[in-house]
């Protein structure tokens, strides 16, 4: 073989292996959607990320609002299982794009969420409507306490625009009624509303067990899936 072929070869070979280098995708730091997070105490989070080197250290700095927590590589996503209410930072850093992000964390109290869908006839009070969300919520005292939140449909903020106490009562005719003393960021008095509770009543065992209202195992087959709750406003 003479030498211009073997100069030849030699320029194919490197012009080969710039081609096949450019081919591989470009490494980006990883990167959050949003740099503020508020989640539910002992409720398993996941937050999707995009980009990144895949190797990563995480560090928080208050460890003992925010739990466990890892990098969950197969699936991009930030898994948190906080383990007390509080607030923490959790600095996660890209080893091999040699960048760090700051994500903010809010941990609330657990609470029970349900949505309203609809609305029907008179059945109103100031502080609902289509798109609420109502949080009951189970702090360390179980206070029964509950927030009625609005999202915000063009920025997906959400903000609480009433807060108060809730209790449910059963009669002996097994009607259930949810009694509501609310009252918004503008008016301080209480106004309390009273509501029938109707559905096949999965609901209830949920209230039942992580409420302590202690009713009995009959209520509902705490094997059946959740479904909607009607509420219809009596007084």
């Amino acid at each position: 073989m003479n030498k211009i072929s073997i100069s030849f070869l030699f320029i194919l070979s490197l012009f080969m292996a710039s081609c096949s280098n450019n081919d591989e995708p470009e490494t980006y730091p990883i990167k959050f959607g949003k740099m503020d997070y508020t989640i539910r105490f002992a409720t398993t989070t996941r937050i999707d990320f995009t980009d990144g080197g895949g190797k990563y250290e995480l560090k928080a700095s208050n460890p003992d609002v925010l739990g466990s927590f890892y990098i969950d590589g197969e699936n991009h996503s930030l898994v948190v299982c906080p383990s007390s209410t509080g607030e923490s930072t959790l600095t996660v850093t890209d080893v091999k794009m040699n960048t760090t992000v700051t994500l903010n964390f809010i941990v609330e109290d657990f609470y029970l969420s349900f949505r309203v869908f609809e609305i029907e006839g008179d059945n109103h009070n100031p502080y609902l409507s289509i798109g609420n969300e109502i949080r009951f919520i189970r702090d360390d005292e179980n206070t029964r306490q509950m927030k009625v939140m609005w999202q915000n449909k063009m920025t997906y903020e959400i903000k609480c625009i009433a807060h108060g106490s809730f209790d449910n009562e059963r009669c002996e005719t097994n009607i259930f009624t949810l009694n509501m003393s609310l009252h918004s960021h503008r008016i301080e008095e209480l106004e309390t509303f009273s509501y029938t509770l109707g559905g096949d009543g999965e609901y209830l065992s949920l209230f039942e067990s992580i409420f302590d209202y202690k009713w009995e195992n009959s209520i509902a087959s705490k094997s059946q899936p959740i479904k909607q709750i009607n509420m219809i406003l009596t007084h």
